[in-house]
């Protein structure tokens, strides 16, 4: 009897966590040639989820159901209140697969208005404007 009651209060536990919300932000450069998309918890300190990157056909992904391509993860990211950097890298963390590098400037209320640039190594460097929270 004391096992159920156990296993029932860790069950309620759970459902009484908050949910951690996430947005997309979507980086693209102007011929849309090169793209850096990331999903981003909404917390107060930068907290990435999930990445796409793509460069012609070549595509790289943090996890297949953010899109097909070899597997990348996040190396280092940083945010202040006027920059965001994300660099992505292999998952033996051997190689630097993109940088990216923004600005960012807010007015009143209104969400974050996000450019700068994208650097793939061995593929080019775009400037790229971004979509998102």
């Amino acid at each position: 009897m004391i096992k159920r009651a156990a296993i029932a209060a860790v069950g309620l536990c759970g459902l009484a966590m908050p949910s951690l919300a996430t947005e997309w932000i979507n980086c693209a450069s102007p011929d849309g040639g090169a793209s850096f998309d990331i999903l981003v918890g909404t917390t107060d300190v930068l907290s990435v989820a999930g990445m796409t990157i793509t460069v012609g056909d070549q595509v790289w992904a943090t996890d297949p159901a953010y899109g097909p391509g070899d597997p990348v993860i996040v190396g280092q990211g940083f945010e202040d209140a006027e920059t965001l950097r994300i660099d992505a890298v292999d998952p033996g963390v051997t190689t630097r697969i993109a940088e990216l590098r923004l600005f960012k400037a807010t007015e009143g209320e209104a969400l974050a208005i996000y450019g700068g640039t994208l650097r793939i190594p061995g593929h080019g460097a775009w400037s790229v404007s971004c979509t998102g929270p």
